[in-house]
Protein backbone atom coordinates (compact mmCIF):
# COMPACT_ATOMS: atom_id res chain seq x y z
CA UNK A 1 0.00 0.00 0.00
CA UNK A 2 1.41 3.66 -0.73
CA UNK A 3 1.50 6.55 1.73
CA UNK A 4 -0.91 7.95 -0.49
CA UNK A 5 -3.45 5.32 -0.21
CA UNK A 6 -2.46 4.46 3.56
CA UNK A 7 -3.25 8.51 4.24
CA UNK A 8 -6.29 9.19 2.44
CA UNK A 9 -8.00 6.10 3.87
CA UNK A 10 -8.48 4.40 0.13
CA UNK A 11 -7.23 0.88 0.97
CA UNK A 12 -10.26 -0.76 2.28
CA UNK A 13 -10.25 -4.52 2.88
CA UNK A 14 -11.38 -7.02 0.13
CA UNK A 15 -14.57 -8.21 0.41
CA UNK A 16 -14.43 -12.17 0.64
CA UNK A 17 -15.62 -12.51 -2.81
CA UNK A 18 -13.11 -11.37 -4.26
CA UNK A 19 -10.86 -12.44 -1.86
CA UNK A 20 -11.43 -15.79 -2.13
CA UNK A 21 -12.32 -16.64 -5.65
CA UNK A 22 -10.86 -18.86 -7.72
CA UNK A 23 -8.51 -16.56 -9.99
CA UNK A 24 -6.82 -15.70 -6.49
CA UNK A 25 -6.44 -12.23 -4.40
CA UNK A 26 -8.24 -9.24 -5.92
CA UNK A 27 -9.47 -10.80 -8.90
CA UNK A 28 -13.33 -10.96 -9.72
CA UNK A 29 -14.79 -13.85 -12.15
CA UNK A 30 -17.06 -12.80 -14.14
CA UNK A 31 -19.83 -14.79 -12.83
CA UNK A 32 -19.23 -13.35 -9.84
CA UNK A 33 -20.13 -9.80 -11.39
CA UNK A 34 -23.40 -11.63 -13.24
CA UNK A 35 -24.69 -13.45 -10.28
CA UNK A 36 -25.79 -10.57 -7.90
CA UNK A 37 -27.23 -8.61 -11.19
CA UNK A 38 -28.88 -11.02 -12.18
CA UNK A 39 -30.55 -11.93 -8.97
CA UNK A 40 -31.28 -8.46 -8.73
CA UNK A 41 -32.92 -7.87 -12.12
CA UNK A 42 -35.04 -11.22 -11.43
CA UNK A 43 -36.21 -10.00 -7.90
CA UNK A 44 -37.18 -6.71 -9.23
CA UNK A 45 -39.20 -8.20 -12.37
CA UNK A 46 -40.90 -10.59 -10.08
CA UNK A 47 -42.32 -7.90 -7.56
CA UNK A 48 -43.35 -6.09 -10.49
CA UNK A 49 -45.09 -8.74 -11.85
CA UNK A 50 -46.39 -9.61 -8.55
CA UNK A 51 -48.79 -6.29 -8.65
CA UNK A 52 -50.53 -6.94 -11.89
CA UNK A 53 -54.16 -7.08 -11.28
CA UNK A 54 -55.72 -10.04 -12.79
CA UNK A 55 -58.31 -8.45 -13.92
CA UNK A 56 -56.52 -6.04 -16.33
CA UNK A 57 -54.63 -9.30 -18.07
CA UNK A 58 -56.51 -8.87 -21.07
CA UNK A 59 -56.26 -5.06 -21.29
CA UNK A 60 -53.77 -3.36 -24.04
CA UNK A 61 -52.47 0.41 -24.21
CA UNK A 62 -53.48 0.13 -28.02
CA UNK A 63 -55.15 -2.43 -30.40
CA UNK A 64 -51.10 -3.26 -31.63
CA UNK A 65 -49.50 -3.53 -28.37
CA UNK A 66 -49.73 -6.73 -26.54
CA UNK A 67 -52.02 -6.98 -23.63
CA UNK A 68 -51.12 -6.92 -19.97
CA UNK A 69 -51.30 -10.53 -19.98
CA UNK A 70 -48.72 -11.48 -22.87
CA UNK A 71 -46.32 -9.18 -21.42
CA UNK A 72 -45.93 -10.85 -18.12
CA UNK A 73 -45.74 -14.01 -19.80
CA UNK A 74 -43.23 -12.70 -22.37
CA UNK A 75 -41.25 -11.36 -18.96
CA UNK A 76 -42.07 -14.86 -17.34
CA UNK A 77 -40.09 -16.37 -20.36
CA UNK A 78 -36.96 -14.47 -20.73
CA UNK A 79 -35.40 -16.09 -17.50
CA UNK A 80 -35.78 -19.19 -19.90
CA UNK A 81 -32.93 -17.80 -21.91
CA UNK A 82 -30.17 -18.24 -19.66
CA UNK A 83 -29.99 -21.91 -19.63
CA UNK A 84 -30.33 -21.99 -23.32
CA UNK A 85 -27.47 -19.35 -23.58
CA UNK A 86 -24.99 -21.33 -20.83
CA UNK A 87 -25.76 -24.93 -21.92
CA UNK A 88 -25.35 -24.55 -25.86
CA UNK A 89 -23.29 -22.99 -28.28
CA UNK A 90 -25.91 -21.86 -30.73
CA UNK A 91 -29.91 -21.34 -30.97
CA UNK A 92 -32.11 -21.43 -34.02
CA UNK A 93 -35.05 -19.35 -33.48
CA UNK A 94 -36.75 -21.90 -36.03
CA UNK A 95 -37.92 -23.86 -32.40
CA UNK A 96 -38.72 -21.42 -30.58
CA UNK A 97 -42.62 -21.64 -29.63
CA UNK A 98 -44.65 -18.96 -28.33
CA UNK A 99 -46.17 -19.94 -25.24
CA UNK A 100 -49.40 -19.19 -24.12
CA UNK A 101 -50.48 -16.95 -21.67
CA UNK A 102 -51.52 -18.22 -17.79
CA UNK A 103 -54.48 -18.01 -16.09
CA UNK A 104 -53.59 -15.40 -13.36
CA UNK A 105 -50.53 -13.57 -11.97
CA UNK A 106 -50.08 -16.16 -9.76
CA UNK A 107 -49.20 -19.01 -11.99
CA UNK A 108 -47.49 -16.40 -14.25
CA UNK A 109 -45.03 -16.26 -11.28
CA UNK A 110 -44.67 -19.94 -10.91
CA UNK A 111 -43.51 -19.54 -14.44
CA UNK A 112 -41.26 -17.00 -13.91
CA UNK A 113 -39.69 -18.60 -10.44
CA UNK A 114 -38.84 -22.21 -12.39
CA UNK A 115 -37.62 -20.15 -15.50
CA UNK A 116 -35.04 -18.01 -12.75
CA UNK A 117 -34.08 -20.81 -10.49
CA UNK A 118 -33.42 -22.99 -13.71
CA UNK A 119 -31.21 -20.25 -14.99
CA UNK A 120 -29.18 -19.33 -12.08
CA UNK A 121 -28.55 -23.08 -11.99
CA UNK A 122 -27.55 -22.55 -15.37
CA UNK A 123 -25.21 -19.46 -15.14
CA UNK A 124 -23.53 -20.15 -11.30
CA UNK A 125 -20.11 -21.69 -11.77
CA UNK A 126 -19.22 -21.13 -15.25
CA UNK A 127 -16.06 -20.22 -15.18
CA UNK A 128 -14.53 -16.85 -17.37
CA UNK A 129 -13.04 -18.78 -20.32
CA UNK A 130 -16.91 -20.14 -21.33
CA UNK A 131 -18.73 -16.86 -20.42
CA UNK A 132 -15.96 -15.65 -23.57
CA UNK A 133 -16.39 -18.50 -25.31
CA UNK A 134 -18.59 -17.94 -29.09
CA UNK A 135 -22.55 -18.28 -28.81
CA UNK A 136 -24.63 -17.59 -32.24
CA UNK A 137 -28.27 -17.06 -32.55
CA UNK A 138 -29.76 -18.07 -35.98
CA UNK A 139 -33.56 -18.20 -37.55
CA UNK A 140 -33.79 -21.18 -40.07
CA UNK A 141 -29.93 -21.88 -40.44
CA UNK A 142 -28.91 -18.39 -41.62
CA UNK A 143 -26.86 -16.42 -38.87
CA UNK A 144 -29.03 -13.72 -36.94
CA UNK A 145 -25.69 -12.66 -35.07
CA UNK A 146 -22.93 -14.53 -33.47
CA UNK A 147 -21.72 -12.97 -29.72
CA UNK A 148 -19.14 -13.50 -26.85
CA UNK A 149 -21.59 -15.85 -24.54
CA UNK A 150 -21.77 -13.40 -21.60
CA UNK A 151 -22.65 -10.60 -23.83
CA UNK A 152 -25.34 -12.72 -25.99
CA UNK A 153 -26.90 -13.21 -21.84
CA UNK A 154 -26.76 -9.78 -21.41
CA UNK A 155 -28.47 -9.13 -24.49
CA UNK A 156 -30.83 -11.48 -24.79
CA UNK A 157 -31.89 -11.88 -20.86
CA UNK A 158 -30.85 -8.86 -18.56
CA UNK A 159 -30.99 -6.22 -21.17
CA UNK A 160 -34.37 -7.86 -22.32
CA UNK A 161 -35.79 -8.24 -18.36
CA UNK A 162 -34.95 -4.47 -18.24
CA UNK A 163 -36.44 -3.71 -21.21
CA UNK A 164 -40.49 -5.29 -20.98
CA UNK A 165 -39.88 -4.59 -17.56
CA UNK A 166 -40.01 -0.87 -18.43
CA UNK A 167 -43.06 -1.32 -20.49
CA UNK A 168 -44.92 -3.73 -17.78
CA UNK A 169 -44.46 -0.21 -15.73
CA UNK A 170 -45.80 1.63 -17.93
CA UNK A 171 -48.84 -0.85 -18.00
CA UNK A 172 -49.38 -0.70 -14.81
CA UNK A 173 -49.20 3.10 -14.30
CA UNK A 174 -51.73 3.68 -16.79
CA UNK A 175 -53.93 1.38 -14.95
CA UNK A 176 -53.48 3.11 -11.84
CA UNK A 177 -50.97 0.04 -10.07
CA UNK A 178 -48.47 1.55 -7.09
CA UNK A 179 -45.29 0.08 -8.57
CA UNK A 180 -42.60 -1.25 -6.25
CA UNK A 181 -39.68 0.41 -5.88
CA UNK A 182 -37.71 -0.52 -9.10
CA UNK A 183 -33.82 1.84 -8.80
CA UNK A 184 -34.95 3.25 -5.78
CA UNK A 185 -38.43 5.32 -4.38
CA UNK A 186 -41.37 5.34 -6.53
CA UNK A 187 -43.76 8.19 -6.60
Amino acid sequence: MTAIAAASGLHQPVPDRIANNRYGLGVMSLIDILLPEYDREVGTTRALIATAPDADLGWRPVSSARTLGQLVTHLAEIPAWTAIVMTSDRYDLEALVEPSPEHGVTATLLRFDTHAAAGRDALAGRLDEALTADWMLERHGVLVFALPRISTFRVLVLNHLIHHRGQLSVYLRMRGVALPPIYGPVR
